[in-house]
């Protein structure tokens, strides 16, 4: 029936294309499938990253209740005030001299008998944290106030074994908190009670009724997938936390997904009457070349092909065709450069240059497999700049942010290669230094501490004076990697509250003396 060779081009053509039709939808459905399936996935793996974050965030509002609890002078004032009568100005003054830098919304001291001190104006905080205490012992809840929702920990006070009273200090959770998990986890955050949105980093949901069916939800006719995130105390009537990411946005990816199939579905019937042609006339030696880079590209390779010269048809495809392996191999050279600048970035603090903490947890775990198995010592030196508040209230953040550039340029100078640096958050460094022995780590943090006090910065042809505080602790190597880098941050951080202590510009080793000692 088919005894020309026209009719079979046009019969393997309508064959081919049939078969590239069905592979195309064949194809989309599966990957929408694939591609919702792994969206859910990354939400249910965001929804468990902003619980942790949230966990630490509580657990930091709580550690800065017992340090304020913990501090002599405040348990000495307190006793004053609330046993002898004293006037709280003296208190007030005290704490506002040295906590007035804590991350904190409000806070007030109660005092035995539940009546607020210091911060009368805060007496609904007061009355919140009474009715917590009497339903409940957990030391961090979530309670709605005129101010919004708020994180609230309270610690109870003493004086030499005497109570006096309990201190409480809340974090407000607004638009910036949700502007701010936001931009770390993507998706939307909602904050949700009584099945009403009372805030979200999705503005126009707000005041909209949040009834969640099988994980999904429908807002302004966009359909979100969302999980819970859990609050501490949500069963006694506090708000909900929800993470929602819109089908939408992952249905882009299905789009371009699509539009790239359907294009090589074309180029695929293009190809089809191209080999149609060639064989007709006898081409089989460029066609098979053809086909053999064909196959190599859609395995993912990109070889080279050498230009012909252009005698025929064929000859211009071939480098029409190296072209275009060429420009791919540039796209391709570009987007790997531009995936290593972000890799780069995620991992690396902007101002200094250095890592910063979730480079710490991604290397962790391979530095300690390393301590374990040669049998090394790990060290942790955890750096603090002196007084470094007094530098921003004197010369203002941007020199500030100049001393700390100057720091990450004095680390860098004093370590060695294998050592690496973290920026931690404010004036807080890290580094993990691998020795032979713990007097490596020790002889690197004497160092670095003299470097920094013989390079004072300039500014304004002025010299400031740097010195910085270190603690050093050691890895356990008989702990898992995750509980190693617990206990090797608390073991630094108590050394490096001693060397505060002390009266700083000095380095020093935790020791079990010191595992008990309160922060300065």
């Amino acid at each position: 029936m088919l005894t020309t060779y026209r009719a079979r081009l046009f019969f393997y053509t309508i064959l081919l294309t049939t078969f590239l039709v069905a592979t195309l939808a064949y194809t989309y459905i599966y990957s929408r499938d694939a591609i919702l399936e792994q969206a859910k996935y990354n939400l249910s793996n965001t929804a468990r990253l902003l619980t942790g974050n949230i966990e630490m965030e509580e657990n930091g509002l709580l550690h800065h209740a017992e340090m304020i609890r913990d501090d002599p002078r405040i348990q000495e004032y307190m006793y004053m005030v609330t046993k002898i009568g004293a006037e709280e100005d003296a208190l007030r003054r005290l704490f506002k001299r040295d906590f007035s830098w804590l991350p904190v919304e409000r806070f007030v001291f109660l005092d035995l008998n539940g009546q607020p001190r210091l911060n009368t104006q805060n007496a609904d905080l007061a009355n919140a944290v009474q009715e917590h205490m009497r339903q409940s012992q957990n030391k961090i809840f979530y309670a709605q106030s005129s101010h919004g929702l708020e994180l609230i920990a309270w610690a109870s006070i003493s004086y030499q074994g005497t109570p006096l009273g309990t201190i409480a200090i809340t974090h407000l959770l607004d638009s910036n908190w949700l502007s701010q998990h936001q931009n770390y986890s993507g998706g939307h955050l909602f904050i949700e009670q009584h099945n009403i949105v009372q805030l979200s980093s999705l503005p126009e949901s707000e005041g909209k009724t949040f009834l969640p069916r099988s994980n999904s939800i429908v807002m302004n006719g966009t359909i979100y997938q969302v999980r819970a995130i859990p609050l501490v105390g949500e069963n006694m009537g506090t708000p909900h936390l929800w993470h929602g990411i819109s089908e939408q946005e992952v249905l882009r990816q299905l789009k371009r997904h699509s539009q790239i199939i359907f294009a090589l579905a074309i180029l695929g019937s293009f190809a089809t009457l191209t080999v149609g042609l060639m064989i007709a006339r006898d081409f089989n030696r460029p066609l098979n070349q053809l086909m053999k880079i064909t196959r190599a590209v859609t395995r993912g390779a990109l070889p080279m092909m050498d230009r012909a010269v252009e005698t025929n048809e064929i000859d211009t495809l071939s480098n029409r065709f190296s072209e275009m392996l060429q420009s791919l191999r540039e796209k391709q050279e570009e987007i790997d450069r531009a995936h290593k600048r972000l890799e780069e970035s995620a991992i690396t603090d902007s101002l200094t240059g250095l890592h910063n903490r979730r480079y710490l947890k991604q290397i962790f775990p391979q530095l300690f497999a390393q301590t374990q198995r040669e049998a090394h010592c790990l060290s942790g030196l955890m750096l603090d700049v002196d007084y470094f508040k007094r530098i921003n209230d004197q010369y203002g953040h941007l020199v500030g942010d100049q001393c700390l550039a100057h720091m990450g340029e004095v680390l860098k100078e004093s370590c060695r290669a294998s050592d690496y640096i973290f920026r931690m958050g404010g004036e807080e460094f890290l580094i993990l230094s691998l020795n032979d022995t713990a007097l490596g780590g020790h002889i690197l943090a004497e160092k670095i501490r003299s470097t920094l006090e013989k390079n004072p910065v300039t500014y304004k042809q002025e010299l400031i004076n740097m010195t910085t505080s270190i603690g050093m602790g050691l890895t356990e190597n008989q702990l898992d990697a995750e509980a190693a880098l617990t206990t090797l941050l608390f073991h630094a951080d108590k050394a490096l509250y001693a060397a505060k202590n002390n009266g700083r510009n000095q380095v020093v080793v935790f020791s079990t003396t010191l595992q008990s000692a309160k922060p300065w």
